[in-house]
């Protein structure tokens, strides 16, 4: 489903139980802004969460009591498309908590104009330009993309 930035996103955010929401998309696309959106509805949130620890936060726990949002993005220290991927895939991978993929996407010349704007180096092409960087976030994701249960265009 791709909806645009002012839909309502109630599969998301409207719903309050128990659930897992990864939050993902190239930088500059805005996952930031839905992870404090998502902790102003009512979400448990985390932003920057390494993979690796993933596991670790639900391991041996109680199913959450409140949704749980997680931002996930290329600067994780350990992020891997593949270990994504196989995440998203066993989407059982926890006592039955249901997992959604919440992609933002952004097109690559407003993400350009926003990476200018904001002076900042792509952390794909920290010595190149914002728009080599881009372009390699682009290919990078296309499989996370592919997964994701909503895709909001945040052009």
């Amino acid at each position: 489903m791709t909806i645009n930035a002012d839909t309502d996103a109630t599969d998301v955010a409207g719903d309050v139980r128990p659930r897992l929401v990864l939050v993902t998309g190239p930088s500059g696309a805005g996952r930031s802004t839905a992870i404090r959106a998502l902790e102003d509805m009512g979400f448990e949130a985390i932003d920057n969460m390494p993979l690796s620890l993933l596991p670790r936060l639900l391991e041996g726990s109680a199913p959450p009591d409140k949704p749980l949002a997680l931002g996930l993005d290329v600067r994780n220290r350990d992020f891997s498309t593949n270990a994504l991927v196989e995440l998203i895939d066993r989407r059982d991978w926890h006592a039955g908590l249901p997992l959604q993929v919440l992609y933002l996407d952004c097109r690559p010349e407003v993400l350009q104009q926003r990476f200018s704007e904001t002076r900042r180096r792509h952390p794909l092409a920290p010595a190149e330009s914002a728009e080599l960087g881009i372009a390699r976030e682009f290919d990078l994701l296309v499989p996370v993309r592919a997964r994701a249960d909503l895709v909001i265009d945040t052009s």
